[in-house]
């Protein structure tokens, strides 16, 4: 975050993700079939396997090959039986910063910081559908302008995520993310009041949660910090000296809530890691985000997922790349379990298809029976469904089990 000094008033400028699994019915008979061609271009995750109309998976060994023609309807795959399934979803928990400095517009871009990773985020969790749980909280939050240092809030409670659709529209999980994070960034960076009062929110979701942490400076707005000319913001960014004493208790230009709030913010992430959720921290890419790499890194370190190497945090080199790590986050959380809500009587009359591709019966690409009522996605099967190329996947019986040519 960037924040100057203004006489007596703080004046700073708006400067956060995560999973838990919950189970998500869907009822696939209901669903809209995608067309083959509409399975190429996904802005989300790894290559897809190349699905061809003579079968030929890639590498030659075929992880699901094409159906009907390359052209399908839902009644067109094998068999009576549309099983009703479940995925084990994480929760995918966003919390985003909101403070001032993401007013700002990037060097080569016409929309502001804020605008961007917004968009990324919302892209995210429509290509997720119901893979993931989503929910989000922003730091600022309230009356800003009023005080800037208002701990943030959660804005949108962890959700089921779309379901497939097949035509690529909107879902209501997303419309929500949209609207509830729509705001216009003000003020300055409580990390560590913020992430301390959704404590107790996260601490009853059910199953695997993953909080993903978006910032583009360092955490500050703690009134009760104590800190040399080193951790003082102002002297950080050249704008006092440090015998002026900007950080300094009786300062009128904003005392202690200008210091790096190091040591609570550190504290905050390590509460939610001992509730078994991973933090990942993302350093959103700004002209002094790395003026604060210290205190990422420590946020990193206590999130319990660092990065290997000098840096920590997640730091990609531009905004184009955030989407390709928010994706990689993402599938890396993501379970290529399935659950039959009522298992076949005859497992080799199960056909498993993604839109108008039957998958292969086959434990290196294709799919696999964990148990009577649990199919498991083993390879580029697997890849397929993370990548965000996968817009339907049904399960039928009535027919013998496809298995590779």
């Amino acid at each position: 975050m960037d924040l100057t000094i203004s006489g007596p008033q703080i004046r700073a400028y708006p400067d956060s993700v995560a999973f838990a699994p919950i189970l998500v019915a869907l009822s696939l008979s209901s669903l809209v079939v995608l067309g083959c061609a509409e399975n190429e271009g996904s802005k989300l995750g790894p290559p897809a396997i190349a699905a061809t109309s003579s079968g030929a998976g890639s590498g030659g060994d075929p992880g699901f090959t094409s159906g009907a023609g390359g052209a399908c309807q839902s009644e067109s795959a094998c068999g009576a039986e549309v099983h009703t399934i479940a995925f084990d979803a994480p929760n995918l928990y966003f919390v985003l910063d909101a403070s001032g400095s993401m007013l700002e517009v990037p060097k080569g871009e016409d929309e502001t910081r804020f605008v961007l990773v917004r968009k990324k985020a919302i892209l995210l969790v429509q290509e997720l559908g119901p893979l993931a749980n989503i929910g989000a909280a922003l730091f600022p939050y309230g009356n800003v302008a009023k005080d800037p240092c208002s701990t943030g809030q959660e804005v949108m409670p962890v959700t089921p995520g779309d379901p497939f659709t097949g035509d690529g529209s909107e879902g209501p999980t997303t419309t929500a993310f949209r609207a509830a994070t729509k705001v216009t960034p003000l003020g300055g960076t409580p990390v560590s009041t913020t992430l301390t009062a959704l404590l107790p929110k996260l601490s009853v979701l059910s199953g695997r949660t993953i909080l993903v942490l978006l910032t583009d400076g360092g955490p500050n707005c703690n009134p009760k910090a104590v800190c040399a000319s080193d951790e003082c913001m102002p002297v950080i960014y050249g704008q006092c000296e440090p015998a002026d004493g900007c950080c300094d208790p009786d300062s009128k230009q904003g005392g202690p809530a200008l210091c790096v709030d190091s040591t609570a913010t550190v504290a905050a992430i390590e509460a939610i890691h001992l509730l078994g959720i991973d933090v990942h921290v993302v350093g959103l890419p700004a002209d002094m985000l790395t003026l604060f790499g210290g205190v990422l890194d420590a946020m990193a370190v206590a999130g319990g997922v660092p990065q290997l190497g000098d840096t920590k945090y997640i730091s990609p080199n531009d905004l184009d790349e955030l989407g390709p790590a928010l994706a990689k986050l993402a599938a890396d959380a993501l379970n290529c379990t399935i659950t039959l809500a009522k298992p076949p009587a005859e497992q080799g009359l199960t056909n498993v298809y993604f839109g108008c591709d039957v998958v292969t019966h086959d434990t290196m690409n294709g799919w696999s029976w964990t148990s009577p009522d649990t199919i498991t996605l083993n390879g580029e099967a697997c890849i397929a469904l993370k990548s965000g190329t996968v817009h339907e996947v049904k399960i039928i019986t009535g027919c013998p089990t496809e298995k590779p040519k």
